[in-house]
């Protein structure tokens, strides 16, 4: 709780209490209160955009990119639980669970059996019990339960600091109600008093209490990743940059295993990297707008056969494996792992409750 929110409070709450209609707010002629008004919203905006969005993590050594990285940790540093589920799914579609038929993500009949497969990628092939579109697979519960399922990632990068922690989402959280108190209290005290003494021309207060409401409203949201974590993802991105044209390979060609090359880089670099791939269906049936992918765009590629062809991803369940990201030691590749991180008008608003 912000103690210079509390005073600005305070202050006015003690300037205004004993006579509502009679003190220095309510008898201010009407452009210099919106200056006054101007002042102190300018002050409340700056106090909660530097409490909420300041980061001391910048000046904070990057982590060292473990030598096996996971890919579902870094998808959900990249973009939480739905982008956990994307590439779980795009890894049932390449070892066979899953297939897309009709504009439906559904339960290949030729693999029933989920035993092999870690906790989120059976949670995620079980939800296909009934074939869903990519719109009702985030509407669903699934994202629900796969959250729970990346608690120990949430914690492990909440630990690294790579996530905002919780208590920087309480302190915005309570800084946005002062704000929002002192902007819409002191705002609606004077409209009140302007509207009680028979002043119509309050259309500049009105609008300034609107706007300043909703850019309070929009600071106040810490972001997801701290500004060590979006370094780290931007370190992996130039570290693995070379992945992305590994991609297009063909299975034969990759020389440090098949499942590390095509889960990786859609963990980093999400599904739109797979344009311009064999499994460019797939990239365009999770970012086009719903009802735009058709059956016969699926269709026109063999039935989504690009999607879901055999064994190209491996086994699904080592590639999930929580040991695979609890290496501490970093990468000794050379250069793959050492890239760095990176007021007051006239007439108009004379109607303010002046005297």
């Amino acid at each position: 709780m912000d103690k210079l929110l509390l005073a600005i409070i305070a202050m006015l709450v003690f300037v205004t209490v004993p006579n509502p209609l009679s003190n220095p707010i309510a008898n201010m002629y009407g452009p210099n209160f919106l200056v006054f008004y101007g002042c102190i919203v300018a002050v409340t905006i700056f106090n909660a955009y530097w409490n909420v969005q300041r980061d001391t993590t910048a000046k904070l050594p990057l982590p060292l990119i473990p030598t096996h990285p996971d890919p579902y940790k870094i998808a959900y540093l990249r973009g939480g639980e739905d982008e956990v589920i994307r590439l779980a799914i795009f890894n049932l579609l390449q070892d066979g669970y899953l297939q897309i038929e009709r504009g439906t993500i559904e339960r290949s009949p030729t693999q029933s059996n989920s035993d092999n497969l870690s906790t989120i990628e059976r949670k995620v092939f079980e939800h296909f019990s009934v074939p869903q579109t990519a719109s009702q697979i985030f509407l669903s519960s699934l994202p629900a339960k796969i959250s729970s399922c990346c608690k120990v990632y949430e914690q492990s990068l909440l630990n690294e600091q790579l996530l905002s922690p919780p208590t920087a989402i309480e302190t915005a959280r309570q800084i946005k109600k002062l704000g929002s108190l002192i902007i819409v209290g002191l705002g609606g005290y004077k409209l009140g008093v302007a509207l009680f003494k028979g002043y119509t021309n309050v259309g500049f207060l009105i609008m300034m209490g609107i706007v300043s409401f909703a850019i309070i409203q929009f600071i106040c949201y810490p972001p997801r990743l701290t500004q060590l974590g979006k370094a780290y993802l931007k370190q992996l991105q130039q570290s693995f940059a070379q992945l992305k044209r590994k991609i297009s390979q063909p299975v034969s060609d990759y020389p440090d295993g098949t499942e590390f090359n095509i889960l990786l880089p859609v963990a980093i670099f999400g599904t739109g990297v797979l344009y311009g791939t064999s499994h460019a269906k797939l990239a365009q049936y999770f970012t086009s707008p719903p009802g735009q992918y058709t059956t016969a765009s699926i269709d026109s590629s063999g039935g989504g056969s690009s999607c879901s062809g055999g064994s190209s991803c491996g086994g699904g369940s080592s590639c999930s494996s929580g040991s695979s990201c609890s290496s501490g030691s970093s990468c000794s590749s050379g250069s793959s792992c050492s890239s760095g991180s990176s007021c007051g008008g006239g007439g108009g608003c004379g109607g303010c409750g002046g005297g």
